[in-house]
This record gives structure tokens, C-alpha cells and sequence, in this order.
């Protein structure tokens, strides 16, 4: 009797165990995107597009060149410095007959606009490489629960207080 109450323990904090790596192994991969997300704002705001480019995901650099995705970062680099940014939603997906990635939507707002930003990671070995990167002005992104396959809306983004005179009044 001793042992299959041993045995129902052991179980038991195996799958407890099971549970918390699942957890932490969730965790590990949302800290490296948001590791990563760090470190793409950094580059933006140090003007180091070369950087971000030269470490972004082989798809990337295959479909555009250094000067064609300089371009497609103008839209961000014209809003100024990043104030706050804040992950809406985050998801690990397979593309159909392709790499493993994870998509990542966050509400920034930059100097002189709000910006929905997002991200897609291919997952590599050496961690997570750039593939797309988009920057809607004045838009943000709201997914219920941020739960993986939740429905997501997206629907312009409130005015700071300050362009609105609220900052002013007594």
C-alpha cells in the first residue's frame, strides 16, 4: 500500500514536473522574443539598421537587400525614439512546408506616433532570426486573453494626452 502511494506521488510530481518545464520552456521562448524585440529597438534607435539586417533570417535577406529593408524600416524610423512598447500577443507556429516561427504584435509608441509592430522569428540554432517586420502608424492590436489562436482586432490607436491639450490643463 506504501508503494502505490509512492507511486501515485512520484507520478504525480512527475507531471507536476512536466508542467512547470512546459511553463518554463514557454517562458525561456517569450524571453528570448522579448530579448530579441529589445534588441531590434536598440539597433533602431542607434540607427544600426546594418546590424538588424546582417542578423536577420536567410528568407530576409534572400527578399530584400540591406537598402530595400532600410527602406522598409523608414515608416518606424520617421516616429522618433520608442517611448513604450507593450507585446499584445505572441504565438510558436509552423508555416506550411516551412521554418517553425514564432509571430509577435506589440502597441509602441514612439516620439511622434503609436505604431502596431510586428514581428516574425524564425526559430534557428543559433536563436531567433528576423523574417518580417511591419510598423502600422496609429494602430494598435487588442487579442482577448492573449491566448495562442485567440481572435485579434486591430482598431486606431488612442492620442497621447499631450497632442489632445490634456497635459496643459490645471
Amino acid at each position: 500500500m506504501q508503494a502505490q502511494a509512492w507511486k501515485k506521488r512520484l507520478v504525480s510530481g512527475l507531471a507536476i514536473g512536466a508542467v512547470l518545464v512546459t511553463i518554463s520552456g514557454c517562458s525561456s521562448e517569450q524571453n528570448r522574443e522579448a530579448t530579441a524585440v529589445n534588441e531590434f529597438h536598440q539597433r533602431l534607435a542607434q540607427g544600426r539598421v546594418d546590424l538588424i539586417y546582417s542578423s536577420a533570417s536567410d528568407s530576409l535577406r534572400a527578399q530584400l537587400s540591406e537598402a530595400q529593408f532600410r527602406q522598409s524600416l523608414s515608416e518606424a524610423t520617421s516616429l522618433g525614439l520608442l517611448q513604450e512598447s507593450e507585446r499584445a500577443h505572441v504565438n510558436r507556429t509552423t508555416l506550411p512546408g516551412g521554418p517553425e516561427v514564432v509571430l509577435a504584435f506589440y502597441n509602441s509608441r514612439y516620439a511622434k506616433a503609436a505604431c502596431l509592430e510586428s514581428f516574425t522569428w524564425h526559430i534557428e540554432k543559433g536563436g531567433l532570426k528576423l523574417a518580417t517586420y511591419s510598423c502600422a502608424r496609429n494602430m494598435q492590436v487588442s487579442c482577448p486573453g492573449g491566448v495562442a489562436g485567440a481572435a485579434c482586432e486591430t482598431s486606431p490607436a488612442p492620442a497621447p494626452a499631450d497632442t489632445l491639450g490634456l497635459a496643459s490643463l490645471p
